[in-house]
């Protein structure tokens, strides 16, 4: 099911090309595994986000990590505060061993005004650990085909203001879409399974 809803969106993206004009966060240096990404993996897209330090960041430099992904925007006042709190929740009920070996990537849907420094302020005022958690910038596009692909659907209202349906995907190393937590408030049990048998079979 989730693969077919990254062909459907890759496919959605290619035709609508045709009638359309067109600290250590992530870092693309860090130790990555070599994996190699498959046809429905989520770094194929190949876009470059930028972090809340300001950094550039490839969406493939997440490759070989286990990456619990989101997207929300700064401004919103009910389901993104709620939505973080569901993140933070599966973090902490995270083994001790599995907990280091997880990434949180949060991607912001309104490309215009939550900039690198807005996105910091909101990463410290909800204190999300640095060396865990990236809070990403995009260019309007690219958040579109993100969105499409992690099954995320949006609309701008006339206030600025998004409304968004709530999805918490857990990408594997390769950025196969393994498991999704649909809604908000959910029992984070089955997910954290999910993420805990991803890292317990890539250490055998």
């Amino acid at each position: 099911m989730v693969r077919n809803v990254f062909l459907f969106a890759m496919i959605f993206f290619a035709l609508s090309a045709l009638g359309h004009d067109g600290n250590s966060h992530f870092s693309p240096v860090e130790k990555a595994i070599p994996v190699p990404l498959g046809g429905d993996s989520v770094y194929n897209l190949g876009s470059t986000w930028t972090n809340q330090d300001g950094k550039p960041i490839p969406l493939s430099s997440l490759r070989g990590k286990v990456v619990v992904a989101t997207m929300v925007y700064t401004s919103c006042r009910s389901a993104c505060p709620m939505t973080i709190s569901d993140l933070k929740r599966i973090e902490k009920s995270l083994p001790d061993g599995a907990r280091n070996s997880v990434r949180f990537a949060i991607f912001s849907f309104d490309s215009e005004r939550d900039t690198p420094a807005k996105l910091k302020e909101f990463a410290i005022a909800r204190g999300l650990d640095p060396d865990r958690w990236s809070v990403l910038h995009g260019k309007s596009g690219d958040v579109r085909k993100l969105a499409a692909v992690l099954g995320i659907r949006y609309k701008r209202s006339s206030s600025g203001d998004y409304d968004h349906s709530n999805v918490i995907s857990v990408l594997d190393r390769g950025g196969a879409i393994l498991h999704q937590q649909i809604g908000l408030g959910q029992d984070p049990a089955e997910t954290v399974g999910k993420i805990g048998g991803i890292v317990s079979g890539a250490a055998k």
